[in-house]
């Protein structure tokens, strides 16, 4: 089939990848502009169009500020594809838009749909504590997420998998997922089927204060929520005055030891209490350095037992 891909963010390259080694035909590639980042506010690529330029460079990339755009729709018209493909995109595509290909707009989304609606459910399963999240591939509509689903698959989340390892895996799985249902489509054999309304849930997009660490939660609790803050805005504390950010731990089961949560309790094995059980911290980094394991941090830090973290 011939096919329009849209997409901006590297989850999206493993099936940009696998349509390019397939049997299909990927007319353009649709990507957000090019962006400002750094301290120098250099301009860089979306990881898709940096891909695609390498990979397959005779392939039109279109880059439209605003995919409503008439000029940019004509021209999209005019390409006749069959099926557009949107995975991790950024801008949501309208009605007018989406009844452009001959059979179906279809997105890959990183949850068991209806649940996780919206920008980050891979981290909101995660802190949520689930034990399962997979991809879903939708017919697309108007309506951020909502539209039937064609194909699903489930996977189990690892105890000590954080949000980009998850992300990775599930990108993969998702790419042969796609694929699959692109033959479902061209055999005639789809058959999307209605998201159930009453089990939606919503996944909203991360907010830099929901990284900082509340030392009363219980142990268990915060060792999700730094493995789901990830990449960011990061799980956060302070110590001396200073952020630290914890990107490891393990979880200690403790008795109840006296003092605030938050108290360092073993200075060797940098371990916090929390409100039950308590965190070594494995992994992390203090502001104005690298990120580096714990042994290290500890030979030019000086951590002393009843040291509050948080303050």
């Amino acid at each position: 089939m011939k096919i329009i891909f849209f997409g901006t963010g590297k989850f999206g390259l493993p099936t940009l990848k696998k349509l390019l080694q397939s049997r299909h035909d990927v007319l353009a590639v649709v990507t957000q502009p090019d962006a400002s980042k750094g301290r120098g506010w250099n301009v860089f690529p979306t990881s898709v169009k940096a891909f695609i330029e390498k990979a397959a460079p005779d392939i039109e990339v279109l880059q439209p500020s605003e995919v409503s755009d008439p000029v940019f729709i004509g021209h999209i018209r005019s390409i006749d594809a069959d099926v557009f493909v949107v995975v991790d995109y950024g801008q949501i595509l309208d009605k007018q838009l989406l009844e452009l290909p001959k059979e179906y707009s279809v997105n890959l989304h990183p949850s068991l749909l209806p649940a996780y609606r919206g920008a980050a459910p891979v981290n909101r399963a995660i802190l949520n504590g689930d034990r399962e999240t997979g991809n879903t591939v939708i017919k697309m509509t108007e309506k951020m997420d909502a539209g039937a689903i064609i194909a699903q698959e489930k996977t189990l989340i690892g105890d000590e998998e954080n949000a980009p390892e998850l992300i990775e895996r599930l990108a993969k799985s998702g790419a042969d997922l796609l694929l699959k249902t692109l033959d479902l489509i061209g055999s005639g054999k789809a058959r999307p089927i209605s998201q159930d309304e009453a089990d939606v849930s919503y996944a909203p997009k991360l907010q830099k204060k929901e990284g900082k660490i509340d030392w009363g939660t219980p142990a268990s609790d915060l060792a999700r929520k730094i493995r789901a803050m990830q990449p960011w805005p990061g799980a956060f504390t302070l110590i001396d005055g200073k952020v630290l950010k914890i990107f490891k731990t393990c979880v200690i089961a403790s008795g109840e030891e006296e003092g605030t949560p938050g108290t360092v309790i073993d200075e060797n094995e940098f371990v916090v209490k929390a409100g039950r059980d308590a965190l070594r911290i494995d992994v992390l980094q203090i502001e104005g350095k690298r990120k580096m394991p714990r042994d290290e941090f500890l030979r030019g830090q000086k951590v002393t037992k009843g040291k509050v973290l948080g303050v």
